[in-house]
């Protein structure tokens, strides 16, 4: 029973964004990726090497990607994972790009009492100010759900993983160390908040976005405390 309320409330966390969301933004993004991945199912099937980058409007990367975060603890080293996630990872890589994640707080850490997951990337940022918009609208971008399954070629999109069996074929699993997108209840909610997880979370496997992993600086994260923060996040050479 203990361990279902610890499980309940870190899924709680990680659906408690703080985001404004509206409830009619996640519709044009579902019916978008359907229409990809739904109404043109046959030509995935006949094709699964289809670009998918070619095919969306956000912002998408297969390549292997590296990014710095230089924060007041010291500095934490990624590697973000485009075959896997190109949506996540490209969206996530947009906005290191804009600067949008420097000067920002980690506005939530769970370690306590035992290690969980802190939290990065929302609305609280030391000036104050919301970075997380795209440039052109002007608006907060939302991203659909995106999981990878190792015996397909494409991602899942807009859909949980509930079958044990395709469960267990995930390809970026809730190891300590990796990174995942938070996002509201709705699925495809997911726009600049991410968390680092400092165990394992098997439970999270199918319900959130995994999409890089803390490949130095560990150290540097298993010490962060609430309001600690980034200094400069940038996009770096392996």
């Amino acid at each position: 029973m203990k361990e279902f309320k610890k499980n309940n409330k870190i899924t709680k966390f990680l659906n408690n964004t703080t985001f404004n969301y509206r409830f009619f933004l996640p519709v044009y993004i579902f019916l978008f990726i359907n229409l990809i991945l739904i109404s043109g199912c046959s030509n995935i099937k006949k094709n699964e090497d289809i670009n998918i980058c070619s095919s969306i409007r956000f912002p998408c990367l297969t390549s292997n990607e590296y990014v710095l975060l230089i924060t007041n603890k010291g500095k934490v080293k990624l590697e973000l994972y485009g075959s896997s996630a190109p949506i996540t990872v490209g969206n996530f890589i947009d906005f290191v790009e804009q600067g949008a994640y420097d000067n920002t707080i980690f506005n939530r850490v769970i370690d306590k009492p035992y290690p969980f997951i802190i939290r990065a990337g929302g609305n609280n940022l030391i000036k104050l100010e919301n970075n997380f918009k795209e440039d052109k609208t002007g608006k907060i971008r939302y991203i659909p759900l995106e999981i990878k399954l190792k015996t397909k070629k494409l991602p899942i999109y807009g859909n949980e993983i509930d079958i044990l069996t395709q469960i267990n074929n995930i390809e970026l699993k809730h190891k300590r160390s990796y990174l995942s997108m938070a996002r509201s209840k709705s699925l495809n909610s997911a726009s600049s908040q991410f968390y680092i997880l400092l165990k394992s979370l098997p439970e999270l496997d199918g319900r959130f976005a995994v999409f890089g992993k803390v490949i130095s600086g560990m150290n540097v994260v298993d010490s962060i405390q609430e309001e600690d923060f980034i200094i400069e996040a940038k996009r770096v050479d392996f």
